[in-house]
């Protein structure tokens, strides 16, 4: 991942420009890393400083100088305690690492050195923690446009070496970051998705690029319908669109071009089509041109079986037909009560798994 790694070092040690205080919400000096913390950069300076402050909200994070620390400054941040998942633990360990770079982002650092939040006495599920916060770290470096140096300190083996494997299996994730060292580890990396009361593993996808970019109606894979050859899900799609209102000129000139954006385009704009009509055939003809994309696709069949019994979720804001509604760097796509669309690209998908699963 850009810009992040993990090394096995006592926190108080390391010379960046701001080390993370796993905090309680009074700020009061605790034990372990947070008791080191307060005695390395001087208890009776450090805790005059937080007492000013005097409290600081679960998911959120505040700043005092490093005092006799390496460290210009220490960002308190408030992690949540484990309550068995169904707390919005996940969402408030994501908002404390985000947040703790946006601090630190304010007051022009332009390093930073995090423990494992909440995995110690606040019993986070360490491999979750991992997950969380190396998620969190690559969406603030994109989204915003930041290349703050980022430096995860642990000292047990166990926790370097689950870290490490979880950077390599996020090499192409969610946000689009590349690890330093991918390795060949191809296995899908699911997300966890909320429905009601119930959580879901999950894949969330928007370009073609990207991880679980074979799902995109945009990515290129040939495959052929009723003797048309066809180069994309998108071509396919735009094409019955023009043929289903009769529009076959257009219909042509989707098969004329393998440039998707110039075939959704097209089909926009097809003559005399009619919104009802169109909403009730969509499905059926994305779920047969789907079969054929996979089934005929050996590698991006293996692929979509391997997502098992994973939700499969398309990410757009715009889009309130095919995705969900919500952008796939906005951390709300996880809960289906927040989207705005209908994510019918991502419940085809499943549908189709559960055919090529039935006929395998």
């Amino acid at each position: 991942m850009k810009n992040i790694s993990i090394v096995k070092a006592d926190i108080t040690s390391l010379d960046t420009d701001a080390i993370v205080n796993a905090a309680n919400n009074h700020l009061s000096a605790g034990g372990g890393v947070c008791g080191a913390i307060f005695s390395a950069a001087g208890y009776a300076e450090l805790k005059s400083a937080c007492d000013k402050i005097g409290f600081c909200n679960t998911g959120s994070a505040v700043i005092t100088p490093g005092f006799a620390l390496k460290a210009k400054y220490v960002i308190h941040a408030v992690g949540p305690i484990w309550r068995g998942g169904d707390q919005d633990e996940e969402k408030l360990l994501y908002s404390t690492y985000y947040e703790s770079l946006k601090v630190a982002k304010e007051n022009g650092c332009e390093s930073i050195a995090f423990p494992l939040v909440s995995a110690g006495i606040y019993g986070y599920p360490q491999k979750a923690a991992w997950e969380t916060a190396l998620t969190a770290c690559c969406d603030f470096q994109k989204n915003e446009n930041s290349d703050i140096k980022v430096v995860f300190s642990v000292i047990l083996d166990e926790l370097y070496d689950m870290g490490n494997d979880i950077i390599k299996q996020l090499s192409i994730s969610s946000c689009g970051c590349k690890a330093e060292n991918t390795g060949d580890n191809d296995s899908p990396v699911y997300e966890k998705l909320y429905i009601g009361d119930q959580v879901y593993d999950a894949c969330f996808f928007h370009n073609a690029d990207e991880q679980f970019g074979f799902l995109s109606n945009w990515y290129l894979s040939d495959f052929t319908v009723d003797g048309i050859k066809f180069t994309s899900m998108e071509q396919y799609i735009m094409y019955n669109k023009c043929l289903c209102f009769g529009d076959s000129i257009s219909a042509k000139d989707v098969l004329s071009t393998d440039d998707v954006a110039e075939q959704k385009n097209i089909g926009r704009n097809a003559q005399n089509y009619i919104d009802n009509v169109w909403a009730g055939k969509r499905q059926l003809i994305a779920l047969k041109g789907l079969y054929e994309k996979f089934s005929q696709n050996t590698e991006l069949k293996k692929k979509l079986l391997d997502t098992g019994d994973a939700y499969l979720v398309e990410c757009a804001v715009k889009d309130k037909i095919w995705a969900c509604g919500i952008d796939l760097r906005d951390d709300s796509r996880k809960y289906a009560d927040k989207w705005s669309g209908q994510n019918i690209l991502g419940f085809a998908l499943m549908e189709v798994r559960d055919m090529l699963k039935a006929h395998e």
